[in-house]
């Protein structure tokens, strides 16, 4: 099936393409050690726009207080960045008009700024001056982002090794993820989200997809990549807060995704699906933690994983599970952006990548 679809072809490289950058973790453990280790009282700052937003706040949320995730419009706005301070600008195409002013005034002011990009990140890494270089090519160009986010989001892990000093068993359990546990994932929710999606589809009125922790960010990163491609209205939220707010607006049709990376997160979705059964509504539970969410109509029970890298485990089942549903609601998932809607295309550039904008005719 994925040699005719670029979008499920870029999902199911994820375990080559992790290894191959797995493969480079000395060299990213060296920058981050060498340009990303804050002096005293500094911080490591991470920030982005769409993925690279979401990529650092989901690796923030596993961190600690060493890092402080950020938008790019937050670095451009804020009141500063000390000389104490290191950042990180993610942007695979280097071109994203707020992350690279933000780059700029880091630069400006002062402070160390590295860029976690693709090979040597355009404008961003001239901006910069220092690179981490993913290497990760396209499958086709303007393509809804899967295996991209994924790799940015082991990039980061790695840079922030090294400012942190390296973990041998850190390193170990990423392996092993990656050539054992990943491959599991992609098959497991393959088989569920192509099983399910055709049977869903009709029967409900939009998407709700919740986490906690760093299972929020990447359920951010699931819905922004499902309002692409899904003929649904997509929402995502905290689990906690969807009780405050979101659930006032649900209709008893949506479809809410629960995300489980870890205990606490499970016991959360479980009480909010029991919660959720009683006035009709119908959860679909990611369980990357090795503990079950009973109460959910459909469980996508999947190796258990540490917690660190939850991130990666949520992140491939949320593509596949956008895939199919795109595909069962009549979306065209495997149609890049510019061709599927150029009106719609144009104006996103103009909203944040004018350097991208062709020429007018």
């Amino acid at each position: 099936m994925s040699g005719s679809s670029p979008m499920l072809t870029d999902i199911l490289r994820q375990p080559e393409v992790l290894h191959g950058l797995l493969a480079r973790r000395a060299a990213f453990c060296e920058l981050g050690r060498a340009h990303l280790v804050p002096g005293p009282g500094g911080r490591v700052f991470a920030f982005g726009c769409g993925d690279g937003w979401f990529a650092a706040r989901a690796v923030a949320a596993i961190a600690g207080r060493f890092v402080q995730p950020a938008t790019s419009l937050e670095m451009v706005l804020g009141d500063g960045f000390s000389h104490a301070d290191r950042a990180v600008a993610i942007s695979l195409s280097g071109s994203v008009d707020r992350t690279n002013a933000a780059a700029g005034r880091v630069v400006q002011e002062g402070g160390v700024c590295l860029a976690l990009t693709h090979e040597h990140g355009g404008a961003l890494g001239r901006i910069a001056g220092q690179v981490a270089p993913l290497r990760v090519p396209e499958v086709a160009q303007f393509l809804t982002g899967t295996t991209r986010y994924s790799a940015t989001v082991l990039g980061l892990m790695m840079l922030l090794e090294g400012a942190q000093g390296g973990c041998a068993t850190a390193s170990a359990q990423m392996q092993a993820f990656v050539e054992e546990q990943l491959p599991s994932i992609l098959t497991q929710s393959l088989a569920v989200c192509r099983d399910v999606c055709p049977g869903l589809a009709p029967g409900i009125s939009g998407i709700r997809l919740l986490g906690g922790g760093a299972e929020w960010a990447t359920a951010d990163y699931g819905a922004a990549k499902m309002v692409k491609i899904v003929d649904l209205p997509c929402w995502s939220g905290e689990i906690e807060e969807f009780a405050h707010s979101q659930f006032w607006g649900a209709r008893r049709q949506d479809l809410v995704v629960l995300l489980a990376g870890g205990a606490r997160q499970a016991a959360l979705a479980e009480n909010t699906a029991q919660a959720l059964a009683a006035c009709g509504m119908a959860c679909l539970a990611v369980e990357t933690a090795g503990v079950a969410v009973p109460s959910a109509h459909i469980r996508l029970s999947l190796p258990a994983v540490p917690a660190f890298l939850a991130p990666l485990a949520v992140a491939a089942p949320l593509q596949l599970l956008a895939y199919f549903m795109s595909l069962a609601t009549g979306g065209a998932p495997d149609m890049p952006g510019d061709q599927g809607d150029p009106s719609r295309f144009r104006t996103a550039q103009l909203l944040s990548r004018t350097s991208e904008l062709a020429p007018a005719a």
